[in-house]
């Protein structure tokens, strides 16, 4: 337990347990990894954990992966404050929820059976503002919030993880007026996976890796981490900057949902296995598309950097900065031409998490968000006008690359197989 001021507030109080390792640039709330993700990204993904399982199974598959990293999350930023009472805690997941962009949930389960209720839910929200004009939805949206919560009280009242059921009732989503989760026991506490912590990367071999430009993605790196220290949920319990709601969240639901969707069709459906490894990897270029690029073209960037002009070189290190701001890992560029190739690489990533405490490997290289967000690098690069001020909507997304991507990457190595290093080369598509 670290010594506690008097007057600080549980905000602060969680805040001093944010914390970035060095040399791999990720970042821990306490013992759990933890990264910024804006709603562009957490909608794809789980839309394409869906698409692949089918709604029953990818709703199961992600609330289960949500309650258990809440609970690990949780259990050690209570141990670590010295939260100890059942009401303190809730407290505590509740502040938190809000804090880092998720919304407000009020949970109401005394001894671990009761419900919970949320307003501007980070998911069904933003679902509602990026969709809801187009289409409508069939099934409840927050399935981050419903494993969160059951996580939630699973902690606080001391119960094993994996001890609570919970399912969305009402969802904004559907068209309700407010969002409400019913929670219950189950039988038999569910197993849980194990989930990768500081001390697990901190046990990692990683070889130090510095590469072109590195002066100055360090000095943007720095700068964005000091604007990011003072980013934190509204009124509303959302973040809404650079043009997209951001979350800091957790890498143990990303990395369980994809790598256990991936090996759920390896063995009811392998021959679907590269169509979800595919959108998996869109999954990062679409975050880099709206993210990084929102970000290249806000006012706080023009006042740390200047307004971008173009250059390919300029674009492609700002986004190597953002990427590690943000706590996806210590990603340096190894190589760059700008017509012909770029190489990334990185000591670890936030997804190379899921395979330390692991027994195994992937059967491919596995850093599909890296993969997906190098290619992303030099499509903004070379294709989005930026002395125009574009505007990065759907729409434009949509024009650029309703014919496909001009630029392919590769993954060459990948510290979960064994390399010292992750590597991607990105060169022209070939037509």
């Amino acid at each position: 337990m670290i010594p506690q001021r008097k007057d600080w507030t549980v905000r602060e109080r969680i805040a001093s347990q944010v914390s970035t390792l060095d040399g791999l640039d990720l970042v821990f709330a306490g013992d759990a990894p933890v990264l910024y993700h804006c709603h562009h990204f957490n909608l794809f993904l789980d839309q394409t954990i869906d698409d692949a399982l089918g709604v029953e199974r990818g709703q199961a598959l992600r609330t289960r992966a949500a309650r258990d990293a809440a609970h690990h999350l949780l259990a050690g930023l209570s141990r670590n404050l010295g939260i100890e009472t059942p009401a303190e805690r809730i407290a505590l997941a509740q502040t938190l929820f809000s804090m880092t962009g998720h919304g407000t949930l009020e949970i109401a389960a005394p001894d671990g059976a009761g419900e919970a209720r949320g307003t501007y839910l980070h998911y069904g929200h933003s679902w509602v503002e990026k969709y809801g004009h187009l289409v409508k939805r069939r099934i409840p949206a927050d399935a981050v919030a419903a494993g969160f919560a059951a996580g939630a009280v699973e902690v606080a009242y001391g119960l094993p993880a994996g001890s609570l059921h919970v399912r969305e009732v009402e969802c904004v989503g559907l068209r309700d007026p407010a969002c409400r989760f019913e929670i219950e026991r189950i039988d038999a506490p569910e197993p849980v996976p194990p989930l990768a912590s500081r001390a697990d990367a901190e046990g990692m071999d990683a070889a130090p890796l510095s590469g072109r430009f590195d002066d100055r993605i360090a000095t943007i790196t720095d700068g964005l981490r000091s604007f990011l220290a003072g980013v934190a949920g509204d009124e509303r319990g959302l973040v809404q900057a650079f043009g997209v709601f951001v979350t800091l969240h957790l890498a143990n639901y990303y990395n369980r949902i994809s790598y256990e969707a991936v090996a759920d069709l390896h063995r009811r459906k392998p021959a679907m296995v590269p169509i979800l490894e595919a959108l998996l990897r869109e999954s990062g270029h679409v975050c880099v598309f709206h993210t990084f690029g929102g970000i290249l073209l806000s006012p706080e960037w023009e006042g740390l950097v200047g307004a971008p002009t173009g250059d390919v070189a300029e674009i492609v290190t700002g986004c190597t900065a953002i990427a590690r701001a943000l706590g996806f890992g210590h990603w340096v560029v190894e190589d760059l031409d700008p017509e012909r190739r770029l190489v990334l690489r990185a000591p670890a990533t936030y997804e190379t998490l899921y395979w330390v405490v692991r027994d195994d490997q992937p059967v491919r290289p596995s850093c599909y968000f890296l993969q997906g967000a190098a290619q992303a690098f030099m499509e903004l690069a070379h294709r989005v006008p930026w002395t125009e001020a574009p505007r990065l909507s759907n729409a434009l997304y949509n024009d650029l690359f309703k014919r496909g991507q001009t630029w392919s990457a590769k993954q060459t190595l990948d510290v979960a197989r064994g390399d010292p290093y992750c590597e991607i080369v990105v060169t022209p598509v070939e037509r």
